[in-house]
């Protein structure tokens, strides 16, 4: 009797759930968007299967995206529907892999026009709670040396490549998917400033990376004979009340890669602007306090 009992009050739960209609199944699946659990959902019952590939939201990180595109490319060759149907937003966390700098302190954020305007790069030799005793102190070190500095420029370096790759994964995400209307890219490790694409400029960068697929940027001695291309500056301490912390030894690297006329600081702002922590505190503070800090970088 129990057993039965049991059995009956399973049956009625289930039996609850599919009185929802498709529309609303269908926004709770777009909730779930994680294509790993999506893929698990499908095997649960025939409803489930027939309205998955009606999602229109999902979220892949780098490990499973080669076979994901893969399995997308597949499904075209053979003539049939994509079996990922009409997808609409996509999320990406890529992987970024800073061997020796994973423990760094450091940012980098894009402006991403049509194409890759520019690339600013934040890095603190330290980032700390702001305690009282530190409210009126002063850094002392005024200078960066030369090893330090050229240290904080090939990091540079490897998050502009790390930008222009983000560009190669957007035009292979334009190419797969022709009803997007956002993509998100993030960092796993949070290195990078999350890219968001939507309306006008999602359209505008499908159309620019569809017809002309980004090319990594040249590197050696040529970048830094290139006057203009790279700024740097270093600030020896930043008190950031909003956010609490303490920043020293800050480096500010920036790299413009386009002919637009953006300045230089409208630039380096909208690239932190999705940040909203430190770092964007610490941008906003260096343009306001020490924005004569930041000179060509030969």
């Amino acid at each position: 009797m129990e057993h039965w009992a049991k059995k009956k009050k399973n049956e009625e739960a289930e039996n609850q759930f599919q009185r929802l209609p498709d529309d609303v199944v269908l926004h709770i699946l777009d909730k779930v968007s994680d294509i790993k659990w999506l893929c698990r959902c499908f095997m649960v019952s025939k409803r489930f299967s027939s309205l998955i590939p009606r999602v229109q939201t999902l979220s892949v990180n780098s490990n499973i995206w080669d076979s994901f595109l893969k399995s997308c490319s597949d499904s075209h060759n053979e003539g049939v529907n994509n079996t990922h149907g009409p997808i609409r937003s996509l999320n990406l966390e890529l992987i970024s892999d800073f061997d020796v700098d994973d423990d760094s302190v450091f940012k980098w954020g894009a402006k991403f026009m049509a194409e890759l305007d520019s690339i600013t790069f934040l890095c603190a030799k330290s980032l700390s709670r702001m305690m009282k005793s530190e409210a009126d102190e002063d850094a002392t070190e005024n200078e960066i040396a030369q090893e330090e500095l050229f240290h904080s420029a090939k990091l540079a370096i490897r998050c502009l490549e790390y930008a222009f790759w983000w560009l190669r994964v957007l035009s292979q995400v334009f190419a797969k998917f022709p009803m997007l209307e956002s993509v998100t890219i993030t960092d796993w490790k949070n290195k990078g400033v999350k890219l968001c694409l939507g309306g006008e400029k999602l359209v505008e960068c499908r159309h620019i990376l569809v017809t002309k697929p980004p090319i990594s940027p040249k590197r050696g001695k040529a970048w830094w004979q290139e006057q203009g291309n790279a700024m740097v500056g270093y600030v020896p301490g930043l008190q950031l009340p909003i956010s609490g912390y303490v920043m020293k030894g800050v480096t500010i690297v920036y790299f413009k890669m386009s002919d637009n006329d953006f300045e230089a600081a409208t630039a380096m702002l909208d690239a932190f602007a999705e940040d909203q922590g430190p770092f964007l505190e610490a941008v906003v503070q260096i343009l306001e306090k020490h924005k004569d800090s930041i000179k060509a970088f030969f």
